[in-house]
């Protein structure tokens, strides 16, 4: 018989959260309001579970840094204590996994279980790996017979962090270490799996789509790029385009290792196809989300290091269009004419940026129904891209048609029908090249 655990009352002063514990869950502060009102009307009903500390005085928290938390934070002195001893740090820490077994976890703290419970199986993973070579020599009838059958280390951590079998936990890991090397796209599939706004299967499927523009890409032969969006590239951000209008931009319009600039860079899709076709980039942003993003007001100028770059591909806010969304001080809440002259400011700044030869892609859109001028059915964004190329110097180069399919719900489309209206679609990607020589 199991002797009953000793229960004493100890000074919260005297407890403190395990190291172990706050570097796979993180910092747990006293966000439960309920549990903060259960606890002050009935005191701490379940003990925490404590270890004395290795180093220093007084305890070490194994169970219960939420409930202490809490207490701490209505001012209670003493909380009610199970005192367990361990033999050895992995058996503490084992022990502290299996008190947050049932804990609703985030992505990143599934994966930070996993960390630990790989360093815990390496050593049974080395003797199974034996075990089974050694089966693997049998005869196939005493293969079928031994009973010596051992599990893969992927299928025991799946089952004990509870993430599914061995082919999806494989996924996740394969998210989890992309992530951990510093790829950014890796590093907000973590995020959005944390918020759980994507699942693991369609992460990994990002991830493995990230070639496409590296090996076999064919290139459309036309001048209708009807693209669809691809989160393998880029990150979410207002505004964000599809990759394939980068892609056969930098095709047609740039050679192996050319300096791309994209100086409104948003979620950073131009980087990361740039990356994928082998073109330097330099992006830059007004509010940058991402590190390889430098903050630049492009209104300021150019910064000195693009230039002579071969292409600058612009993706700018269309007036007000989705204005709400960006930063504040950008030049998507000012008045028409303003938005008119920072157009063609920015086009005549990319002229004396390029490099003789250099192109200019300028993706336009039609602003219908919102926001207009009084008397205006729509602002056609690209006739106003047109005259800045003309009035800057540049020679127009191609026109090119990349409506915006998929932009809207199956309701907007049936609503749209019963009102009578078009919903705009329209938009355009306007390449100007800068004459080899200056026009007399």
């Amino acid at each position: 018989m199991n002797p009953a655990p000793q229960i004493l009352s100890i000074s919260t002063e005297r407890l403190h959260p395990s190291d172990f514990s706050i570097s796979v869950y993180g910092q747990l502060e006293s966000d439960s309001d309920d549990l903060v009102d259960t606890i002050q009307t009935e005191g701490v009903l379940v003990p925490l579970v404590v270890t004395p500390r290795e180093m220093g005085e007084g305890w070490e928290v194994i169970s219960g840094n939420r409930r202490l938390a809490c207490a701490r934070r209505i001012g209670l002195r003493e909380v009610p204590c199970e005192i367990r001893l361990f033999e050895g740090v992995e058996q503490k820490n084992r022990a502290i996994l299996d008190y947050n077994r049932q804990r609703r976890k985030k992505f990143s703290q599934l994966m930070r279980e996993a960390d630990v419970l790989e360093d815990f199986e390496r050593p049974a993973a080395i003797v199974r790996r034996d075990a089974n070579l050694r089966q693997n020599q049998l005869s196939p009838i005493d293969r079928r017979n031994s009973d010596n059958r051992h599990n893969r280390t992927d299928e025991t951590i799946a089952r004990s962090i509870g993430i599914g079998g061995k082919d999806l936990y494989r996924q996740a890991r394969s998210i989890w270490r992309t992530a951990q090397q510093g790829d950014i796209r890796a590093s907000s599939g973590v995020a959005l799996l944390d918020l759980g706004e994507k699942t693991i299967h369609a992460a990994y499927k990002d991830l493995r789509r990230r070639d496409r523009f590296t090996s076999g890409f064919r290139p459309t032969p036309y001048d209708v790029w009807s693209f669809k969006h691809d989160r393998a590239f880029g990150i979410p951000h207002p505004g964000s385009i599809p990759p394939g209008i980068i892609a056969n931009a930098l095709h047609y319009f740039t050679e192996s290792a050319s300096l791309v600039v994209d100086p409104m860079a948003g979620g950073g899709t131009t980087i990361d196809i740039c990356l994928a076709m082998g073109r330097r980039c330099l992006a830059y942003d007004l509010d940058p989300i991402r590190a390889d993003i430098k903050s630049h007001d492009i209104r300021n100028g150019f910064p000195d290091e693009t230039r002579d770059c071969d292409l600058i591909f612009v993706d700018p806010p269309y007036h007000t269009m989705l204005a709400h969304q960006y930063a504040a001080d950008g030049v998507a809440l000012t008045p028409l004419s303003e938005w008119v002259e920072f157009l063609n400011s920015f086009v005549r700044m990319a002229y004396t940026t390029l490099r003789p030869g250099g192109h200019l892609a300028l993706l336009m859109a039609n602003q219908t129904e919102k926001d207009l001028p009084a008397g205006h059915g729509y602002l056609d964004h690209a006739f106003f891209g047109y005259q800045a190329f003309l009035a800057a110097g540049f020679l127009p180069q191609r026109r090119i048609s990349c409506p915006m399919a998929g932009a809207y719900l199956p309701q907007h489309v049936q609503r749209a029908r019963q009102d009578g209206r078009m919903l705009g679609q329209v938009r355009d990607l306007l390449v100007g090249r800068k004459p080899l020589t200056e026009l007399g």
